[in-house]
């Protein structure tokens, strides 16, 4: 990626600084900002798309940056070609001495830096545009910054007439092309459902025929930050940066921790919990985000229904207002809900656990409510859930399992995997088969896809 970056400055300076130069000529900007300002922008303009394909951010502050930091590289380098040097002849001792101001400077620049990172649009996340939009970008690009080229007089031959109408209509071919891309992003389309694959735990999109997006859980791990790392690069890579309903099935970093960085780092509009029954210190965190961020919260029990849009909807199932289960109560009290679209469900259970399962086939046996489609099987495939009562009484086609490799937990259990088997259900792993993504047609009918 350096390599590729380094290459896109060169090539911007080679075809955009001398068009650019001549646009900041006839400012009265100071000399000096004007050639650092030339050179950022003939920069940026090629190594931009290939910042924002790849990192999913863009920085509208470079130029400030630049300016503050420039002359104090070149001043760094220098001294760090002539503390080298004379590190050949002095002793250790007098070269740290040497090497105080050099430090200091290094310092500066560091405080520069985080300095300007920490202003306004300074960090923006971009969704991942197309491969074509970006052709299209580099096309406009040249033509805008060299229109003068392309300019004709009334004088000039009908031939050079025709050129120019010829390049207009180019340009405005490409300009409807590129928005093209961003209007299938808001037209109608099937039910979308992406099992993420986020290690050892749980997470999956949802984007409706409305384009509405849903999140329910968003992994996490002690030992990477699934919400930076993982989640949100996948989101912007799926274009979305706005998530319309967030559901935490309950606050166990493996479900939760993704979430909380999401909701420091995107635009949420509204988030979906059941009651807790025991805090911890991601419930204690996740409250003093929504707080600061003013992000509606909603808290939800068993018999609600939750409304999405013409013809989706969710039941929500568990917790009870009245009741609770004592024994592992986090997970036991998971929010377990149900997603309605026609005549395709699935069913979400968090992290519930027998007792829990056992008080659902009681409240349920007479009726349909855990019946669904697909299943996203209890905590990962835990031997202590996914009873056989259960999963018979929810008689799924489909079994999603949210699992690291060789994870330290035995997830999932043999027995668990024999149970769901026998039913004749088909059953999906995110630690052999990665993401695997449903979507469902609007009449109902599902496909399966692994990625």
């Amino acid at each position: 990626m350096s390599v590729l970056l380094s290459y896109g400055g060169v090539i911007g300076i080679v075809f955009f600084l001398k068009p650019i130069r001549e646009i900041f000529e006839k400012t009265k900007i100071p000399k000096y900002i004007k050639e650092i300002a030339s050179v950022s922008i003939a920069v940026q303009i090629v190594i931009m798309p290939v910042i924002i394909y790849s990192y999913k951010t863009m920085s509208l502050t470079f130029i400030i940056s630049n300016i503050l930091t420039s002359g104090l590289i070149g001043i760094i380098i220098i001294f760090g070609f002539i503390i080298a040097f004379i590190s050949l002849f002095l002793p250790l001792d007098l070269i740290k001495i040497v090497g105080i101001p050099y430090n200091m400077l290094i310092n500066i620049l560091l405080k520069i830096t985080q300095i300007t990172s920490q202003l306004p649009f300074s960090k923006i996340y971009v969704k991942t545009p197309y491969f074509y939009q970006i052709i299209c970008y580099y096309i406009l690009a040249f033509y805008l910054i060299n229109a003068k080229k392309f300019k004709f007089n009334q004088d000039d031959n009908v031939i050079k007439r025709k050129q120019k109408n010829l390049v207009n209509k180019i340009v405005a071919i490409l300009l409807v092309v590129m928005l093209i891309g961003e209007l299938t992003d808001i037209l109608p389309n099937n039910l979308q459902i992406y099992f993420i694959d986020v290690g050892q735990g749980d997470s999956t999109l949802i984007v409706t025929t409305q384009r509405k997006t849903i999140l329910i859980d968003g992994g996490g791990s002690t030992e990477e930050d699934v919400g930076k790392d993982i989640l949100l690069p996948y989101l912007l890579s799926r274009r979305i940066k706005k998530i319309d309903y967030i559901i935490c099935s309950h606050f166990d970093t493996d479900h939760v921790g993704g979430i909380l960085y999401l909701l420091k780092e995107i635009k949420v509009n509204k988030v979906i919990i059941g009651e807790q029954f025991e805090k911890n210190e991601n419930y204690e965190e996740f409250k003093r985000i929504v707080k600061s961020k003013k992000i509606y919260v909603k808290i939800v029990k068993e018999g609600e229904k939750i409304n999405i849009e013409n013809n989706l909807y969710f039941d929500i199932l568990w917790p009870s207002s009245t009741e609770k289960v004592s024994k592992n109560t986090i997970n036991n009290n998971a929010l377990v809900c149900k997603l309605n679209y026609k005549e395709f469900t699935m069913l979400f259970t968090g992290d519930i656990e027998e007792e829990t399962e056992k008080i659902l086939v009681s409240k349920y046996q007479n009726t349909n409510m855990l019946k669904a489609t697909i299943l996203k099987v209890g905590h990962h495939g835990s031997k202590t859930s996914s009873t056989n009562d259960f999963i018979q009484m929810v008689n799924p086609q489909i079994a999603l399992i949210g699992v690291g490799k060789n994870n330290g937990f035995g997830h999932p259990n043999k027995e668990v995997i024999e149970r769901i088997q026998k039913l004749g259900t088909k059953i999906y792993r995110t630690d052999e088969m990665g993401e695997i993504m449903i979507q469902v047609s609007k009449n109902g009918r599902k496909s399966v896809a692994i990625h």
